[in-house]
């Protein structure tokens, strides 16, 4: 079995766990090394390094990308609890993204970030989905801006400022990246999950202004991702709930859907999140984009030339639990491009079948390889590894 070695650099972590030791608006979806290249670092370990290797096992940890909840078991988060700590030995996931119930008050919140910095073998993404507006996780109670509705957001600069002010509170808090911009052009206006979070209708303004908004984030030192590939502007059934269907043809996506995911692409987005949405004209059939090779390799990969991080959209959501297992959704996800999987409806079973998958030979491991590849470069470009 290949094992991928990382290193990580002891003087971070203990910067980081400077933050601490051992009621707010929730509308909206929460939102390799093998034979070609290595996440290791080059050289020899220096002082101050801890040298991990990555099983086949802990590989397969690092796609998922999850609620703190669904590692201790319990209610919410707000201080780490024993079970918490005592199991992320074992889920070494990639990710943790937190909701208004894990934050109770700025400071709580900044313990807890700092907590979560540290509980970790290899250092973890840690995400909010605070887009503003009625997706506002944090405003009610941490005191982050709540930024409108991106539907009133005027000017390129002002969605500039946007990025850059939800960049500098979140990197404040303690988080690294946002689960924003919504990138979608709002096509349909009977579309009420999506509705005033996007910037509009105009693809060529929608466009602009989300590169703005990616460009300001970063600058604050916070990821962002651009979601929900290839657009999800033109439905109208809710993907939380059931199947959600665009009747958009691949023309159309190129001509209007695309063009905010270009630019922001091209501002140097690291994620981007693939929606559950269904596009039979495009695909020929009614499955999740999620789960479509088609659209995930096919027109994000190839034809977006898009090489950073594809997360999917909740795994939780019914557009997905509706249909498919926890386990056999995501390996269809990872089949399809996706590198990580975000908060899958049954954790341990989600990771039991990629595994299966991998040693069945379904999946191989230079495919596994190509995902963490991906996850390592953003995190060596966080400073989380080496």
């Amino acid at each position: 079995m290949k094992k991928i070695f990382v290193l990580i650099t002891a003087t971070a972590l203990l910067l980081a766990g400077c933050f601490g030791g051992g009621g707010s608006k929730d509308a909206g979806s929460a939102s390799g090394a093998g034979g070609k290249s290595t996440p290791a670092a080059g050289g020899s370990k220096s002082a101050g390094e801890d040298e991990t290797v990555l099983s086949l096992e802990d590989k397969l940890w690092q796609m998922f990308y999850v609620a703190p909840e669904a590692i201790s078991g319990g209610g919410n988060e707000t201080v780490l609890s024993r079970e918490f700590v005592e199991n992320a030995k074992k889920y070494k996931v990639g990710g943790i993204i937190l909701f208004s119930g894990n934050a109770q008050e700025k400071v709580q919140l900044m313990k807890l970030l700092g907590e979560l910095s540290v509980s970790f073998e290899i250092p973890v993404f840690l995400g909010v989905d605070e887009e503003g507006g009625i997706v506002s996780r944090l405003s009610d109670t941490c005191g982050v801006t709540d930024n409108g509705n991106m539907s009133e957001v005027e000017s390129v600069s002002q969605a500039k400022k946007i990025g850059e002010r939800l960049g500098l509170e979140l990197s404040g808090l303690g988080f690294n990246m946002d689960f924003a911009p919504v990138a979608d052009v709002l096509v349909n206006p009977n579309n009420f999950e999506i509705g005033v979070r996007s910037f509009g209708s105009d693809a060529v303004d929608v466009a602009a202004k989300v590169a703005a908004e990616v460009e300001g984030m970063k600058n604050r030192g916070i990821s962002a991702v651009l979601k929900h590939f290839p657009g999800h502007g033109s439905t109208e059934a809710n993907s939380h709930d059931g199947m959600s269907v665009s009747e958009r043809t691949l023309d159309q996506l190129r001509e209007e859907e695309f063009l905010p995911f270009i630019k922001g692409i091209e501002k140097g987005a690291d994620f981007v999140m693939v929606s559950h949405m269904s596009l039979p004209n495009v695909v020929g059939d009614d499955t999740p984009c999620t789960l479509s090779p088609a659209v995930i390799n096919g027109l994000l990969r190839d034809e977006l030339k898009y090489d950073g991080i594809v997360i999917t959209d909740a795994m939780n959501m019914g557009a997905v639990t509706s249909r498919y297992g926890a386990g056999e959704a995501c390996v269809m996800a990872v089949e399809a491009g996706a590198d990580m999987l975000l908060m899958p409806d049954d954790l341990e079973a989600a990771h039991a079948a990629l595994l299966e998958a991998v040693q069945s030979g379904r999946i191989s491991e230079e495919r596994i390889d190509e995902s963490i590849e991906r996850i390592f470069t953003v995190k060596r470009r966080m400073g989380l590894i080496k």
